[in-house]
């Protein structure tokens, strides 16, 4: 009785343990973003220049991995605007950027989830 309670105990710790653990968001297989231009990675969907949204980095014009969408600040550019943002990485980080930028946001809008 003792081991069974013990194999009890470990299974139940292993399960928690396993619930708790963060889970890092992965792109779904052929999810690409491919932006016509250089953009501001940020580490939130968000346009001001505090510490908290100060860009990363510079995400290349081509294509990167895309895992969510999400809403965010309204972004201008030309004669479009769009308040949707795209999570993709930078360098091994994730970054936000916004959807505007890409060239096949149509293409893969309806595939992405929800961040």
């Amino acid at each position: 009785m003792r081991t069974t309670g013990r194999l009890v105990l470990i299974a139940a710790l292993a399960f928690c343990g396993a619930a708790a653990a963060p889970v890092a968001a992965h792109a779904l297989p052929g999810q690409t973003v491919t932006t016509f231009a250089d953009v501001a990675g940020r580490p939130s969907p968000c346009l001001n220049d505090t510490p908290m949204c100060q860009p990363r980095g510079i995400v290349k014009a081509g294509p990167h991995a895309a895992y969510c969408k999400v809403t965010g600040p309204m972004v201008v550019l030309g004669g479009s605007a769009s308040n949707w943002w795209v999570l993709t990485d930078l360098n091994g980080s994730l970054v936000y950027i916004p959807a505007i930028y890409a060239d096949n946001w149509q293409q893969i809008s309806m595939r992405l989830p929800y961040c």
